[in-house]
């Protein structure tokens, strides 16, 4: 996020809902220091990027986990036109004003990718913790309204 943040703004960010391709079936979350909240992990969009290479960058950095499967979806028709995956959800969420940064807003391009259960990286710079949860698990954190709508609707 820009240091210049305007009351109101809007970002465009990018993220993934991670569930295992195993069973029992979990789901991905991380706990956001910022938001002091369990989410998906993902983040802004950068200059040069699309929803898809941010969805990559932000999983990795955040959890150690290559979701490159993405890419798949994405299909080149020329050197003037590409389509990307069409993302499960596209979610405007407002951002509380915290700091220095006003009250603004994400437009959250979101994907849902299923990968079998492995080990997890933890940023410690944006996040307490990190962990595979079961959806009973999850829907007794500490959660959005919003994410609860979505463990409900992908588990």
């Amino acid at each position: 996020m820009s240091k210049g943040t305007i009351k109101g703004e809007k970002h465009f960010c990018s993220s993934a809902w991670i569930i295992t391709s195993t069973t029992p079936k979990k789901i991905l979350l991380i706990h956001h220091k910022k938001l002091g909240k369990w989410l998906q992990p993902g983040g802004h969009i950068e200059k040069f990027e699309n929803p898809v290479q941010t969805a990559i960058r932000e999983i990795q950095e955040e959890t150690g986990l290559g979701i490159e499967s993405l890419r798949k979806g994405i299909k080149v028709i020329d050197k003037e036109g590409t389509f990307l995956p069409l993302p499960t959800f596209i979610m405007e969420q407002t951002i509380p004003k915290a700091g220095n940064q006003p009250m603004h807003y994400h437009i959250d391009i979101q994907y849902v990718v299923k990968l079998p259960e492995q080990k997890l990286l933890i940023n410690k710079k944006e996040s307490r913790n990190i962990g595979w949860f079961t959806k009973q698990e999850a829907l007794k954190l500490s959660i959005h309204k919003d994410t609860r709508v979505v463990i409900h609707k992908i588990m």
